[in-house]
C-alpha cells in the first residue's frame, strides 16, 4: 500500500486522505449511535425480564393466561413515569412523534400492561434515533463543509498550470495577501484575502449550502427522515414480539436473543447508511463546487491494495466529464 502513495501526486493524495477521514469520522459516529441503540436494547430487555419473573415463572403460561395478564390495568401514575422517559428525547420532531403518541393513549382513558411496555419500547427507540439525528447532523455538516473547502482549494490550485493573473490592487484597501505554495510546480503566489464583511457573507452562504445538502433526498428521503423511518419499523417489529402469543410461547431467554436481533440488524443497518451518506454528501458536494467553479474534469484514484475490488480497480485512474457526473 505504503508503494501505491508513492504513485499519487501530491493533490491526489490528499484528496484520498480527505475521503479517508471522512470514512474515519463516519465510523466513529456509528459507533456512538450504535451505543444509544444498546442503551435501548438493555432497558427493554429488563423489562421485560421483569414481566417474565412477575408473571411468566414456570414459563408454562398459556396464550389465554398471558393475555389476561398483559391485559391487566396499571396505575394512572405510570403515564407520569412515560412522560418523564419522553423527556429525555431532544430531537424536536422525535419528540413531537412521542408526545403524539403519549396523547392517544392517555385519551383511552386506561393502559394495560401490554400498552405500557409497548409505549416504552417506542419511547427507548426514539431516544436513540435522537442520538442518531444529532450524530448523524454533526457529521454531514463537517463532511459537506470540509468537502466545499477542498473543491475550493482544488479549483484554485487547478489553475497554477496555466498562467496566473492577478489584480494589480485588492479590490479593497483593508483586504490583505496570503501565500498559496503548489508543492508540485514549486510555484508561490500570493492572493488577495477576503475582508471580515467577505468572510461573514461566505459564512452564511455556506450555512444555508450546508443546509440545502442536508435537506436534498438520497433515495427517496434525507438522512432525517430515513432515522424516523427506519426507527418507526423497528418499533412497530417490537410491538410485534410484545404480544400475548409471542410472550407465552417464548422462554425469557429466547425473547432476550429476539430482541438482540432486531436491536444488532438496525445497528448493522445505521453502520451502513451512515458511511453510505457520508460517501454521498462528500462526492456531491465537490461535483456541485466543481460545476459552480467550471472545472472541466475530474480523476478517480483509487488506493490499491488486497481491499480494493475489482470495479474499483478497473476505473482507477479514469478520467471523467465534470458535466456529466450526477
Amino acid at each position: 500500500m505504503a508503494d501505491d502513495k508513492r504513485k499519487l501526486s501530491y493533490w491526489q493524495l490528499r484528496a484520498v486522505q480527505s475521503e479517508q477521514k471522512s470514512h474515519d469520522a463516519a465510523t466513529k459516529q456509528a459507533t456512538i449511535i450504535a451505543r444509544a441503540y444498546m442503551r435501548a436494547q438493555n432497558y427493554l430487555t429488563g423489562e421485560v425480564s421483569q414481566i417474565y419473573k412477575r408473571y411468566f415463572t414456570d414459563g408454562k403460561a398459556t396464550e389465554a393466561e398471558a393475555q389476561q395478564i398483559l391485559n391487566t390495568n396499571v396505575s394512572p401514575t405510570e403515564l407520569v413515569t412515560l412522560q418523564a422517559l419522553a423527556d429525555n428525547v431532544s430531537d424536536k420532531e422525535s419528540k413531537k412523534q412521542v408526545t403524539n403518541y403519549l396523547s392517544q393513549m392517555a385519551a383511552k382513558g386506561r393502559i394495560t400492561r401490554l400498552e405500557e411496555l409497548k409505549a416504552k419500547s417506542y419511547i427507548a427507540v426514539k431516544q436513540a434515533a435522537s442520538v442518531e439525528i444529532e450524530k448523524s447532523t454533526d457529521l454531514y455538516t463537517k463532511v459537506i463543509q470540509e468537502a466545499l473547502d477542498q473543491a475550493t482549494n482544488e479549483s484554485i490550485i487547478g489553475g497554477f498550470d496555466r498562467d496566473v493573473v492577478l489584480p494589480s490592487t485588492p479590490s479593497k484597501p483593508q483586504n490583505s495577501t496570503r501565500t498559496i505554495y503548489n508543492p508540485e510546480t514549486g510555484k508561490i503566489v500570493e492572493v488577495p484575502t477576503q475582508s471580515d464583511e467577505s468572510l461573514d457573507r461566505f459564512k452564511e452562504v455556506s450555512g444555508k449550502y450546508v443546509k440545502a445538502a442536508l435537506d436534498t433526498p438520497f433515495e427517496g428521503k434525507n438522512y432525517s427522515q430515513r432515522i424516523w423511518h427506519n426507527t418507526d419499523k423497528l418499533a412497530e417489529r417490537l410491538s410485534e414480539l410484545f404480544t400475548a402469543q409471542q410472550m407465552s410461547g417464548m422462554r425469557e431467554r429466547d425473547m432476550r436473543q429476539a430482541l438482540m436481533k432486531e436491536f444488532g440488524t438496525n445497528a448493522f443497518n445505521t453502520r451502513r447508511l451512515i458511511r453510505t451518506e457520508a460517501n454521498y454528501f462528500h462526492n456531491k458536494v465537490k461535483l456541485d463546487e466543481w460545476k459552480r467553479r467550471g472545472v472541466k474534469q475530474y480523476q478517480l484514484v483509487a488506493v490499491l491494495d488486497m481491499r480494493t475490488s475489482t470495479i474499483c480497480r478497473d476505473i482507477d485512474g479514469n478520467v471523467y466529464e465534470v458535466d456529466q457526473a450526477s
